[in-house]
């Protein structure tokens, strides 16, 4: 008798304990609050646990959605596999939603759920226990009258918007300056005050020039014609200091100017010719002097 019991009790350790290694529970999650839960509150709970690869849960082992059991009701099921080392990890999602009506808190509870695995040679199946958690009833019990009992709605906070329009308004202030900053240096025409002056003019003309000698010549009238009207009256090399000192804008400019009536006496006096290049120099020149004109 004493030898049947010791071989029916090992037996059965080696049962419980295949049962163990064969079903491997690593997590399990249930809702964080188990009070204060009331009709239509959704509730998630989820278990992961790690079986041999030869086992499979197929979709016959799970319940019903929609299925409900004593006011609860299974809303969403999601099953995630994955395998690794010859296991394999199953991560289990269950939502249910609570339908049921009580006049006073009752204790409740999700149900069990027996999801059976295939595939190996043991019946095995993955045991997810029932969660208790306490219903609270909307209403007291004896209420007849609901419309006396209804709380009204709180309104939402209001957002102060004036700080966020005034950011607005700064920064569309701020990107009004910088287009009408990137007009005043960069555009040719006259769009803004101060932006015609008599070089903004020759670099205008000397622009539509061609590239033969003439138009070399009248780059060269142009220029003099702005130094003339900036200076206002004519403006000869013996006269540049008198110039500078008058119009202190363009002093930076001093060296390139004094070049200027160096090349420009010796095309139009001493008539020597030019290389194709004086007319781009002429262009870049008018330009800055140009920049100069704007206080650029």
């Amino acid at each position: 008798m004493k030898l049947l019991m010791v071989v029916s009790f090992s037996l059965f350790a080696s049962l419980s304990f295949g049962q163990v290694t064969d079903v491997k529970i690593l997590s399990t999650i249930n809702p964080p609050t188990s009070n204060n839960i009331q009709m239509g509150d959704v509730l998630n709970r989820s278990i992961e646990v790690e079986v041999d690869s030869a086992y499979q849960l197929p979709k016959t082992s799970f319940p019903m959605k929609s299925e409900s059991r004593n006011g609860i009701e299974l809303r969403d099921i999601n099953v995630q596999a994955s395998k690794a080392s010859g296991k394999t990890i199953y991560k289990i999602t269950l939502s249910y939603q609570v339908f049921v009506s009580a006049a006073k808190p009752v204790v409740m509870q999700l149900p069990d759920e027996h999801l059976a695995l295939t595939g190996g040679a043991k019946a095995l199946s993955i045991d997810i226990p029932a969660w208790k958690f306490w219903y609270t009833p909307l209403v007291s019990e004896g209420v007849t009258n609901a419309k006396d009992n209804m709380q009204p709605q709180s309104k939402p906070e209001l957002v102060d918007v004036n700080v966020h329009r005034t950011r607005l308004w700064a920064a569309l202030a701020l990107l009004v300056i910088g287009l009408l900053g990137l007009v005043y240096v960069n555009a040719d025409k006259r769009w803004l005050p101060f932006m015609n002056g008599a070089f903004a003019q020759a670099h205008r003309n000397i622009k539509k020039l061609g590239h033969d000698q003439a138009a070399n010549k009248s780059a060269l009238m142009h220029m003099h014609q702005a130094f003339n009207q900036t200076y206002g009256a004519n403006l000869f090399a013996n006269q540049l200091e008198q110039f500078l000192l008058a119009n202190p804008k363009f002093l930076k400019m001093k060296q390139e100017i004094t070049q200027f009536f160096e090349q420009s006496n010796a095309a139009l006096f001493a008539n020597q010719s030019k290389d194709a290049t004086q007319l781009q120099q002429l262009k870049t020149l008018s330009k800055r002097l140009r920049d100069c004109e704007r206080g650029i």
